[in-house]
């Protein structure tokens, strides 16, 4: 389960005062949800991911799954932002710099929502 608490403060007390959670929004993660989100908690925490740890902990061939995912990295790649090193993708000292970028290349929903909506993330 995935929830985010109300923003504003007030609306956060206000709701403990009730009684009631201050959760302001709820989603039930499926299976696809919960590897991202390890993979993207992985890169931002860790500064890498080692895919067998992902393959063992998942039960998938971390290639094939992110087989959409991969080929967005090259731009990073080339620019020296993140290397791959046999089993890993370590981020770069200057790839920290843009790390919510890299980190975009495994969400499944960022590209659908810019679909439908186009948004403009502030990461830099």
């Amino acid at each position: 389960i995935y929830a985010q608490n109300y923003k504003e403060l007030k609306d956060y007390y206000a709701r403990i005062d009730e009684g009631k959670f201050p959760t302001a929004l709820g989603y039930k993660m499926n299976q696809d949800d919960i590897i991202r989100k390890h993979v993207i908690m992985r890169l931002m925490c860790d500064m890498e991911i080692t895919k067998s740890e992902v393959e063992e902990r998942f039960g998938i061939s971390f290639d094939e799954y992110f087989a959409d995912s991969l080929p967005k990295l090259k731009e990073f790649i080339d620019d020296g932002l993140i290397e791959l090193t046999g089993d890993k993708i370590i981020v770069t000292l200057m790839g920290r710099l843009v790390i919510r970028n890299i980190a975009m290349c495994f969400d499944a929903y960022l590209e659908k929502m810019m679909k439908e909506k186009p948004i403009f993330s502030r990461t830099v």
